[in-house]
């Protein structure tokens, strides 16, 4: 029988600003359910203060329904692994949202998504956005759409051979060498100041590594991008 307990708060207000070039408006709501087989934590990401109000509700829209469908998904299989899971455990979601970058007219943000089903671990999902609002049509924007042509697949994975390199620690136990490929045309988001190209578990090496990142400044590749994606030297 299904118990649910449903608190829906705000954790995160409006950030001012509604300026095509400046900072979006941007509220994060947490919703908490709980049943007798499971437990859901999950964060809603909303932007406003877009000049293109079609496209904002549209966005929004889109994030909120993919929330929903995710939760119901979730609650589905939740119920039926109810009856393998050891007395006292529940399934698990936990849904979180990552604001990279808010501003130039930039959003990039991460929308994580934890699940647990019983088992040594759960499993970690990413599903990154990033959006130049100021374009007439907004769309989550592949990498290659930050720049002028594909010279940046070269650039950027000789860069991150450096890092590899130069960071033993840090990059030890990859199976993989961590390049650009057509996999990785949304594996990545942006900063103020960075292009951070990622890699999920089990790509390139064991769980426990997690997500394996690797921050590039902008100004490296400032020959490379496009003019509108370029920060201050």
């Amino acid at each position: 029988m299904k118990r649910w307990l449903v608190l829906v708060l705000t954790v995160m207000g409006l950030f001012c600003g509604c300026s095509a070039d400046g900072e979006y408006n941007v509220l994060i709501t947490k919703e908490e359910q709980e049943t007798d087989y499971s437990t859901v934590y999950a964060e809603v990401i909303a932007f406003g203060g877009f000049a293109n109000k079609e496209y904002e509700e549209t966005l929004n829209a889109e994030i909120e329904n993919n929330i929903s469908a995710a939760i119901g998904e979730f609650d589905q299989l939740a119920q039926e692994n109810a009856q393998s899971m050891p007395p006292g455990i529940k399934s698990d979601l936990h849904i979180t949202q990552s604001v990279k970058r808010n501003s130039g007219g930039i959003i990039s943000f991460v929308t994580e998504n934890y699940t647990y089903f019983g088992g040594a671990h759960g499993n970690t999902v990413w599903y990154p956005q990033t959006i130049d609002i100021r374009q007439e049509a907004p769309h989550n924007m592949e990498l290659s759409e930050l720049f002028k042509d594909e010279a940046y697949i070269e650039k950027i994975n000789n860069l991150i051979d450096v890092m590899v390199k130069e960071n033993p620690d840090k990059y030890s136990e990859l199976w993989a060498e961590p390049h650009i490929t057509e996999k990785t045309k949304y594996e990545y988001y942006l900063t103020d100041e960075e292009l951070v190209i990622w890699f999920p578990p089990y790509e390139l090496s064991y769980y426990a590594k997690g997500f394996i990142e690797f921050p590039i400044r902008l100004t490296e590749l400032s020959g490379l991008l496009k003019e509108e994606y370029r920060t201050a030297e």
